[in-house]
């Protein structure tokens, strides 16, 4: 059995203790070369978005610390900090070119603002971009007809996670129903 740690003394009277793994690094450079080299085959470590980290599948902390290279088809997962959620690709996948899947297509943490402002009794929301309403995220009201807008037609998620106004009401049009009658007794209906 080999032991993981071999003790040695020093010159200023103590001990230097080595692992075995940074003795076999020191011993025979050229069976751990290929662990960080690129062109082995694998994807050198990419960083995570701001306000995140990332999941490494099957990789002990201590394994995550000391790798720099990743192998062809391992796949990483983008996690968010806090309330925040991810915007763009969440997994990305060392590709046998040494690059990582959509690397044209950023991934982001953001801030989500609350979903309740997504919807609107007797009346539409449309939402630029789609998707988790998240900071940027503009919504539009309209009501249906007979329906009238009491409050701003638009709203936008600041970089707080809040909308940067109240939520709108669509009340009844009381006068909606007696403009329709004038209008379909002139018509003829």
């Amino acid at each position: 059995m080999v032991p993981s740690r071999v003790s040695y003394p020093n010159s200023f009277g103590g001990r230097m203790t080595l692992s075995f793994h940074l003795l076999i690094v020191l011993v025979f450079p050229p069976l751990t070369a290929a662990k960080h080299n690129t062109t082995a085959g694998g994807c050198a470590i990419i960083r995570p978005p701001r306000d995140g980290g990332i999941r490494y599948r099957g990789l002990t902390q201590e394994q995550i610390r000391s790798v720099q290279v990743l192998p062809v088809d391992y796949e990483i997962e983008y996690i968010c900090r806090g309330n925040r959620v991810i915007v763009g690709p969440n997994v990305r996948k060392c590709l046998p070119n040494g690059t990582w899947t959509d690397l044209t297509q950023r991934s982001k943490c953001l801030l989500q603002c609350l979903r309740v402002w997504t919807s609107l009794e007797n009346g539409r929301v449309s939402e630029w971009p789609l998707g988790p309403p998240v900071e940027g995220t503009v919504l539009q009201y309209s009501c249906l007809p007979g329906f009238i807008l009491v409050g701003r037609n638009s709203t936008h998620c600041n970089k707080l996670g809040q909308w940067d106004w109240p939520k709108p009401v669509c009340h009844y049009d009381r006068h909606y129903t007696d403009f329709h009658k004038v209008s379909d007794s002139m018509m003829g209906k």
